[in-house]
């Protein structure tokens, strides 16, 4: 299964308090280094595992390009 995480950080509690939640992607994406991940990084790691295929993670994700294929 395919997933994403985000923790409620400080940054991550302040967009959603000032309703920035468009920007709530940008922040899970740098926030690697804590533990968040989004969901086209757990669907790449999948594609790279050969658990899943380039073309049902294309399906599934936020940003289709990047899983050509």
């Amino acid at each position: 299964a395919a997933h994403e995480i985000m923790l409620g950080t400080p940054a991550i509690r302040n967009l959603i308090r000032e309703g920035k939640v468009a920007q709530m992607y940008s922040s899970i994406q740098t926030g690697q280094g804590q533990g968040m991940q989004t969901l086209d990084q757990n669907l790449t790691d999948l594609v790279r595992r050969s658990v899943i295929s380039a073309a049902e993670a294309r399906g599934k994700a936020k940003i289709p390009e990047n899983f050509p294929g």
